[in-house]
């Protein structure tokens, strides 16, 4: 496959355009057409492509700003972007490296929910969201992993068993959304700011990133964001963020070879020893324990 069909990554739920209902969504199902994982990516060979299937970009680690029609935003960790076919792909890495996961995907078959119109018509790319994130960013990093695992596999069947955990990560995001639009409870439909913060946490997941930054983007005070954050997700705004980073931190210590003061700043801490502190702490287990019982 061309380099350019393997450069990609995901943004957040900016993108996302509720037509038809997740419920509805729900039916689709995928088939894998091509896969490529790609580790540490420095650039872009093309700041913009076009693709003749649907473009997922899975992004594990760094960012990237996209613009898909109407839609732009930056995709950071745990972000899927779904391109159209026959749609520009524009991109512009935001991080010095970005690791993600390239994967052209078909509709297997018509469904109600997205009318059957030209794959590439304006219609039917309207149907469907062009950047989203899984609650369940645990579930999704192990399906990045089953997706490397598979990839070194000389089997047949390699691109199908792909597609089985990606229909998986999708039908789950679907529920997911439609708990939030069909609350069982009868309570309020989501805080669509809300979800806008939790969405800019994750995206700022890497970097030094506050409360009082997060409010004056918001245009509300510390106070007013951290009540209704906290009435959205049970938590307050910096637990959500260091429950990301803990995630992040994890993930890097099984994965690669980087220092404690290395994933420090990877994860918008100033120094290793504040990392280790909080690591221990909220995992319960140093870093280097942790690595030394996650080491394959």
């Amino acid at each position: 496959m061309p380099e350019t069909n393997g450069e990609g990554n995901a943004q957040s739920d900016a993108g996302v355009r509720f037509v038809p209902s997740p419920l509805r969504l729900i039916e689709l199902e995928w088939s894998v057409q091509d896969y490529t994982y790609w580790e540490n990516k420095r650039e872009f060979v093309m700041p913009a492509d076009v693709y003749p299937h649907w473009c997922l970009f899975a992004v594990e680690s760094g960012s990237f700003s996209y613009g898909i029609g109407e839609s732009k935003g930056t995709a950071g960790s745990g972000s899927l972007v779904l391109c159209p076919p026959s749609v520009a792909f524009i991109r512009t890495m935001t991080t010095s490296t970005l690791s993600f996961h390239f994967v052209l995907l078909s509709r297997k078959e018509s469904h109600s929910a997205v009318a059957e119109d030209d794959e590439g018509s304006e219609n039917a790319s309207s149907r469907l969201p062009v950047m989203f994130t899984p609650d369940n960013r645990q579930r999704l990093f192990d399906t990045f992993d089953k997706w490397r695992r598979i990839d070194t596999l000389s089997i047949p069947d390699q691109l199908p068993l792909i597609g089985h955990y990606w229909n998986d990560i999708w039908k789950t995001w679907c529920l997911e959304r439609s708990e939030a639009h069909y609350p069982r409870d009868g309570a309020h439909s989501e805080d669509e700011l809300m979800l806008r913060a939790a969405k800019r946490l994750e995206e700022q997941c890497a970097e030094p990133f506050g409360v009082k930054e997060l409010a004056d983007e918001l245009g509300l005070s510390s106070v007013q964001l951290i009540r209704r954050f906290r009435a959205a997700y049970r938590a307050t705004p910096g637990d959500y963020l260091t429950g990301l980073r803990m995630e992040r931190a994890c993930r890097l210590l099984r994965e690669t070879r980087m220092t404690v003061e290395q994933i420090a700043a990877s994860c918008g801490y100033a120094t290793g020893y504040y990392l280790s502190r909080l690591f221990a702490s909220r995992i319960g287990v140093a870093p280097s324990e942790y690595r030394r019982r996650h080491r394959v």
